[in-house]
């Protein structure tokens, strides 16, 4: 395993929205760190057991990860202790797009029955007030970045806060869309010796490729008008401090996308041939990163 990185400062808290790249990126904050120093709070079963905790064990944790919301944000908290918070945007409506078909087609997800057997087309997700999807479709990075309670109503004031915090209170913020380019940056702010790692979680099986209509995007578009602000917000930001880097930054991007590059290539064909042991033995089991 790498060196670990420094433990002098509060611990890194990843606020991990659906279908953003969040299981590659606990992933690779897994390499870099002993198991005992992670605090994943994902399952029903986590959330109850962390319920609550004492000092000395959260003392010990260096990397905080989960569908989580802060307990502040400015400055960033949470269990009421500083945290150096982080977060991955996407283009709203793909993400709430391939959100709604992840937890419509992988069985083993909490809404999995109840999408499926209510029939809740992509129309319905968005738009519904029932306590299970209300928040969902409907300004949910905006809501949750800016530490506003969900119920909030005032879009424009918690826009706004969730721009200052994006800019000022957090860490850092990445793009999904350039995520080679965003982990590269985070690196160099959490000092993270590895950065290889394989796409987890992706979408690739038959349902992934459920077209989204026209209008269906025209309303995903209505509902999340704050996001979509918020999210060209981001890219302009994210693409000048990604300027400001210089040309060595794009030296080590080049250098970063190719040996990553031959990393996932040595890595599916490992993949593949444990999986080929696998069906042979039937004595070995792979554990894949599935959450919401």
């Amino acid at each position: 395993m790498p060196d670990t990185p420094k433990a002098d400062a509060p611990p890194l808290f990843f606020l991990h929205f659906p279908r953003t790249g969040g299981t590659t990126v606990d992933a690779i904050f897994a390499a870099n760190y002993p198991a005992e120093q992670i605090l994943k709070i994902y399952s029903q079963e986590e959330f109850k057991k962390y319920q609550y905790i004492d000092e000395a064990a959260f003392a010990r944790f260096r990397f905080i990860t989960g569908h989580l919301l802060l307990t502040g944000t400015n400055p960033t908290q949470f269990y009421g202790k500083p945290v150096r918070a982080f977060t991955f945007l996407r283009d709203p409506v793909k993400r709430l797009h391939s959100e709604y078909i992840f937890l419509k087609t992988w069985k083993n997800q909490h809404l999995y029955d109840y999408l499926n057997s209510r029939d809740i087309t992509f129309s319905q997700y968005i738009t519904s007030t029932d306590k299970l999807l209300r928040y969902r479709g409907k300004n949910f990075m905006t809501r949750c970045i800016s530490g506003h309670s969900l119920e909030k109503t005032d879009l424009a004031e918690a826009l706004a806060k969730a721009k200052h915090n994006l800019e000022y209170a957090f860490l850092f913020f990445g793009i999904q869309e350039r995520f080679m380019e965003s982990m590269l940056l985070l690196s160099k702010l959490t000092e993270l010796p590895n950065i290889l790692h394989q796409k987890r979680n992706a979408l690739t099986h038959a349902g992934a490729q459920a077209p989204m209509s026209a209008e269906e995007a025209e309303l995903a578009q209505e509902y999340n008008s704050a996001d979509m602000e918020l999210y060209r917000f981001a890219q302009e930001l994210f693409a000048r401090r990604v300027a400001e880097a210089g040309p060595e930054f794009q030296k080590q991007l080049k250098e970063y996308s190719f040996i990553n590059a031959k990393f996932q290539k040595i890595s599916s064909l490992l993949y593949e041939r444990v999986a080929e042991v696998q069906d042979e033995t039937d004595g070995i089991a792979l554990s894949k990163d599935i959450r919401w």
